[in-house]
């Protein structure tokens, strides 16, 4: 492992041992956030104005169709700038090598953002490549989009409605705590996305977005990534529109 670094004056993260936090600056002076490598399904544990989230975790042991919460063993880390990698090889049948970058996005200066690159090999000849990245969000109400509307279009979701195959964006929304009121976006990049799943309970919403075919053969390497975004409730569909856009116009990573 590698050894204690101390905070990074050129980036926003700083890594002690397997936890990395994420320093409060700016307009985000509000937000503050964890990530605990050991534990990847929990995320980016963030506090904002009291309202408390986990954002894109990444569920990298389980079997087709169940996220797992357990993340380990743990077999590599690094800091690099703005990105925070993890490798993980979880000792299950499936011998999948996981890679997870989680990743600072500058999009607009009142919008804290992130995304998480995963990437997924095997060993064997062929395996199931199921993962899933899962958000845990307070919330009260809940709008999708479909990717590249020619113009913001975000539809609401009932309680118990099933979420439209063709959603691609998640907007959250929550009451005002200490009079300011945020949303939550959750994008799965449309050219890598295979489903999301919703949970809701008791003024949350558990999200899971379905990455890559249910098929990995040895030698290919299979990656993806999903954005979360958190920003002022006030205008919440025009920032949220201009972050899902940005991201699904994006280039892909070339490196993890």
């Amino acid at each position: 492992m590698p050894p204690t670094m101390p905070p990074n004056p050129h980036a926003l993260w700083s890594l002690v041992d397997d936890v990395a936090t994420q320093r409060a600056v700016g307009p985000h002076a509000h937000l503050a956030l964890e990530l605990n490598l050991q534990r990847p399904a929990g995320g980016l544990a963030t506090v904002t104005n009291d309202h408390r989230d986990h954002l894109l975790g990444v569920g990298v042991a389980g079997s087709a169709g169940t996220a797992g919460e357990s993340g380990g063993p743990l077999t590599d880390h690094w800091l690099r700038g703005s990105d925070l990698t993890a490798i993980y090889e979880p000792a299950d049948p499936r011998q999948l090598r996981a890679t997870a970058m989680w990743r600072i996005r500058g999009t607009q200066p009142d919008v804290a953002c992130w995304e998480v690159v995963v990437s997924a090999q095997t060993s064997l000849l062929e395996s199931d490549a199921s993962l899933a990245v899962i958000s845990d969000i307070e919330a009260d109400e809940l709008l999708w989009s479909a990717p590249h509307e020619s113009s913001p279009h975000w539809q609401s979701v009932a309680a118990h409605t099933p979420l439209p195959e063709e959603a691609a964006s998640l907007l959250l929304r929550r009451g005002s705590v200490n009079g300011a009121a945020t949303s939550v976006l959750i994008a799965s990049h449309p050219a890598d996305r295979r489903r999301i799943a919703l949970r809701r309970s008791e003024g949350r919403v558990r999200i899971e977005c379905w990455l890559f075919p249910s098929v990995v053969e040895k030698g290919v390497l299979l990656r993806s990534r999903v954005l979360a975004a958190i920003g002022p409730r006030l205008a919440d569909e025009a920032w949220a529109d201009q972050t899902a856009t940005a991201f699904a116009d994006s280039p892909p990573p070339l490196t993890t």
